[in-house]
């Protein structure tokens, strides 16, 4: 199993939501002691819990600390789309909270510890805190440059380059809170999940999965996908990262 978080002596600092501000600008002592209070109440969501549902109204954020969950969209038809996964770090209540009615559903996919933060505290947060405000800007960029490459994905990549940069995406989405190894980590999601992400039927994503394998560019051993060959499936998936781990604010302080 892929978990290398380590502790510092600073647990807020250590927080993967407090480390992705921190790599789109830096925080000071009184911005830490800020998001200290702000993750103050903590609480555990079981696997397959619904967290927000679409068509009800929603007036806290949820921090995630630890586990997975997929925000969607379900159609009357019932079928689902996978819009994004929600990783340690994420925010569970974009765009919920500034809606009447929430437009997405969010659910637990397996057992997630969380930060309930009601809205006027975040909004107050921001308000006093110019940095954590600053940082936020790029948080939310980079989940709608996320959005688009999925769109791209089920509109124009085909079949085999959606999964290749899919599961790109999520080892440097992983790797940026420290739940990653270099070329690996747990897949959160089963055959017919990630399917529901990149517009495939699970047979298909089974097959697809399997070329990769015979071609020598991931192995899996149960939910752990490994990365062989790295610089193929970039070619191969067309993948960027740039979209995910570059800062033009933090670039432009140093």
């Amino acid at each position: 199993m892929v978990m290398l978080r380590k502790l510092t002596a600073n647990p807020v600092k250590d927080h993967p939501f407090v480390i992705k501000l921190n790599r789109s600008i830096p925080l000071d002592d009184d911005d830490l002691a800020a998001l200290a209070h702000l993750l103050g109440r903590k609480i555990v969501v079981k696997k397959a819990k619904d967290i927000i549902v679409e068509g009800y109204g929603y007036k806290a954020l949820h921090i995630v600390e630890r586990g997975f969950a997929i925000r969607y969209k379900l159609l009357h038809n019932g079928k689902r789309q996978i819009v994004n996964i929600i990783l340690p770090g994420d925010i569970i209540g974009f765009p919920a909270c500034f809606y009447e009615y929430a437009v997405f559903s969010v659910t637990a996919v397996d057992k997630m510890d969380l930060h309930y933060v009601p809205l006027d505290a975040f909004t107050d947060v921001c308000l006093k805190r110019a940095n954590i405000a600053t940082a936020l800007l790029w948080f939310a960029a980079r989940e709608a440059a996320i959005y688009a490459e999925h769109i791209t994905d089920t509109g124009r990549r085909e079949p085999l380059m959606r999964l290749a940069h899919f599961l790109l995406e999520m080892l440097t989405r992983l790797q940026a809170v420290g739940y990653a190894s270099e070329n690996s980590f747990e897949m959160p999601l089963s055959q017919e999940g990630i399917g529901d992400v990149v517009g495939l039927s699970a047979p298909h994503v089974n097959r697809m999965l399997a070329e990769l394998k015979s071609e020598g560019l991931i192995a899996m051993n149960r939910h752990e996908v490994k990365i062989l060959d790295r610089a193929a499936l970039q070619i191969l998936g067309e993948f960027h990262p740039a979209y995910l781990v570059r800062s033009p604010i933090r670039d432009r302080l140093r």
